[in-house]
């Protein structure tokens, strides 16, 4: 009797786990784990020590302070925190509509001589440097939105009052605008990914069942890969809430709690790109790095509670234990709960 293409695989791995070279693998994979780990380790000690006199001096202080100078030695890491979760905030309510859409045409409805090269083009979107973006937002953007977009934004009704003041640039908004841009590539090359794992069968499905073609990537496509959508969100929030170069060109770096959005703010990012130049002392330069600490921090909350969010996405897709038998309806009328006792072709079972 053949055995069976599981069993054989098994096989095949036993008896290269015996050989020189087998040994050889999983030496350098258990070096490379270990070389991660001491890394990131490495990395956290070193804020944490560096930091340390920052919080030794402030204490908690800092948390509150609604003014940031590191010549004077007063760090307002309150107002910062409350820019950037602001732009960040801004920028995925723009970039996950149009990135979950672009990526649901290019894997399901666009034609493949026309998804190929649009998928290559927005792969290399996310290898611009953020410097470059930045230049960008600040040459063509800033006139555009300072005669054009922010006059007519402060025109719509509702909308007006989240836009008030004179329309100047650079402003918070602007500084989320750019941010959208640079996390739509990962937005859409990820959920993209995801789409396309969707099994084939459940497209069938909801074909066989009379849904149109944008009923199925609405009713079963999204749905089945929504746990890949949520994965590259989290990717994006991630990069929204860490990037510095591009977000201080454009953001006016004042260290206030925005009461428009066409008012200047500033973010932990723009705050260190700003000031770690001007920290000349040891407090100061420890002031900045509490601020990178801070950012870290941060960013690892953010990235912990998605992970939280795809485990239990994880748990409710599962089948729990104790649920009834699932019922069967049969020809005729009537319904059993073993498939086994389904009628045949000729009516036995």
């Amino acid at each position: 009797m053949r055995p069976s293409r599981t069993q054989d695989v098994r096989d095949r791995i036993e008896r290269s786990r015996g050989r020189p070279t087998g040994w050889l693998f999983g030496l350098f994979r258990w070096l490379g784990v270990l070389l991660f780990g001491a890394t990131v380790v490495a990395l956290i000690v070193t804020l944490v020590v560096s930091a340390s006199t920052a919080f030794g001096h402030f204490g908690f202080r800092f948390l509150w302070s609604g003014t940031l100078s590191v010549q004077q030695g007063i760090i307002g890491t309150g107002v910062l925190i409350v820019g950037t979760l602001i732009t960040t905030f801004v920028a995925m309510l723009i970039a996950v509509p149009v990135g979950v859409g672009t990526a649901a045409f290019l894997a399901e409805l666009a034609p493949r001589w026309l998804s190929s090269p649009l998928s290559v083009l927005i792969d290399l979107l996310a290898a611009i440097p953020s410097i470059v973006v930045g230049l960008w937002a600040l040459l063509v953007l800033t006139p555009v939105f300072e005669h054009y977009v922010e006059p007519w934004l402060q025109k719509v009704p509702v909308l007006e009052w989240f836009f008030l003041g004179p329309a100047l640039v650079p402003t918070a908004l602007l500084s989320s605008v750019v941010l959208a841009v640079m996390i739509l590539p990962t937005v859409v090359a990820l959920t993209r990914t995801a789409l396309l794992g969707v099994a084939t069968a459940d497209r069938e499905a909801a074909m066989a069942l009379g849904a149109t073609h944008w009923q199925v990537v609405r009713r079963a496509v999204i749905p089945g890969a929504r746990g890949g959508i949520q994965a590259a969100l989290t990717l994006a929030v991630g990069r929204a809430l860490g990037e510095s170069i591009a977000v201080a060109m454009v953001i006016g770096n004042r260290p206030a709690i925005p009461h428009s959005l066409l008012a200047p703010s500033a973010t932990l990012g723009s705050a260190i790109v700003n000031q770690f130049a001007e920290a000349t002392g040891e407090l100061q330069r420890s002031s900045v790095i509490a601020l990178a600490l801070v950012l870290l921090i941060l960013t690892a909350l953010v990235n912990g509670v998605g992970q939280l969010l795809l485990r239990k996405r994880n748990r409710q897709s599962t089948l729990p234990r104790g649920l009834p038998d699932p019922v069967f309806a049969v020809a005729g009328g009537g319904t059993v709960t073993d498939s086994s006792q389904i009628p045949g072709p000729e009516g036995e079972l």
